[in-house]
């Protein structure tokens, strides 16, 4: 396909994204005007604070690639492990979604020098943590929930489908890591009906060495220990948390912690499950205003507070992902040139 028409197609395609998601936050929008007067009474304090909270969500989603990366003996500088973490997420938004995200992130590394194995593991590694832990605090969040009967039967359906298919996802890759011989013998045998398929070249012997190196490098990950790598994902989502803290004594309307995290987890699970709509764009807003409204807090503070967490944690880190992925292919067209 022509490289022009793609463009254009990835562009339409953003925008109904973006319509859509307008259209579901479309209810919250009456309340616009009086969430503009709450916003002019920010606390700056407060909302510098926030910021630096998500500046450090960016640096920990950085060292979780480092720590990755050095199980196998590799290191990147935080800079370079920060700019490929973000670069990364917003080529996965217009380019081949988790697919895309782990390809490039793996092929930036690999460009930095970071060998074969630890580049893949730091391109796949991340989003399977990060799944684990938006996957905890969701379901923390839906116990409270349930606890206090604030929970829709929308909201609760869609959880249970969630959380059957990430539990089915979990369980297919314990079963295809410990069960190897059966896992490589059916794997070859996908392989060999895609490229079948597809029309591509087939090498049994050299599919069956990449699976192999693929269990390896999970007896190193294991071995060299996984704690670290775990940490890492939760110190992300826990600046997160803590900039949308700030984010409510921003707009002089402090909560607990609890109503904190009972409002956090499921909507940002019921966005990455969006996966059709980059950043799950109006799935993620809608959701977590409605939940923080039914916990008593006012629509106007609700649609404030959520539409600037939304901009510093997704909009402006997309744009800012974007010129990255600009940089970084700007430096391997350098490095391909000759002098």
């Amino acid at each position: 396909m022509n490289p022009k028409i793609k463009k254009i197609i990835r562009a339409v395609a953003l925008l109904v994204f973006l319509a859509l998601g307008i259209k579901i936050l479309s209810p919250h929008l009456e309340s616009v005007p009086e969430s503009i007067a709450a916003l002019k009474q920010l606390n700056y304090w407060a909302l510098a604070v926030a910021v630096f909270f998500e500046f450090l969500r960016f640096m920990s989603c950085g060292y979780l690639i480092n720590v990755i990366i050095g199980l196998f003996n590799d290191h990147v500088s935080s800079w370079d492990a920060t700019t490929i973490a973000m670069a990364s997420s917003s080529f996965g938004m217009v380019a081949g979604g988790m697919v895309g995200s782990i390809a490039s992130s793996a092929g930036w590394l690999r460009k930095k020098g970071v060998n074969l194995q630890a580049a893949s593991m730091a391109g796949f590694l991340p989003i399977l943590f990060n799944n684990l832990a938006v996957l905890i605090l969701s379901l923390v969040g839906v116990i409270y929930l349930l606890g206090m009967d604030a929970l829709t039967k929308p909201q609760m359906n869609a959880f249970l489908v969630i959380l059957i298919l990430l539990l089915s996802a979990f369980i297919l890759i314990f079963l295809f890591l410990k069960k190897r011989e059966k896992s490589k013998i059916a794997a070859i045998k996908i392989i060999q009906w895609y490229t079948k398929t597809f029309k591509k070249p087939f090498d049994e012997e050299k599919s069956g060495q990449q699976l192999d190196e693929i269990f390896d490098m999970w007896d190193l990950f294991i071995q060299k220990g996984w704690k670290k790598p775990l940490l890492a994902s939760f110190m992300i989502y826990g600046f997160d948390l803590l900039a949308l803290f700030f984010l409510f004594m921003a707009a002089n309307h402090p909560i607990s912690p609890r109503i904190l995290l009972i409002g956090y987890g499921l909507p940002q699970l019921l966005g990455k499950a969006a996966f059709v709509i980059p950043g799950g764009v109006g799935v993620v807003e809608g959701t977590m205003i409605s939940l923080y409204q039914q916990l008593g807090i006012s629509n106007p503070v609700a649609v404030v507070v959520v539409l600037s967490y939304r901009f510093l944690t997704f909009l402006l880190p997309a744009i800012i992902g974007f010129l990255l992925v600009v940089v970084l292919q700007r430096d391997d067209v350098s490095a391909k040139s000759p002098i």
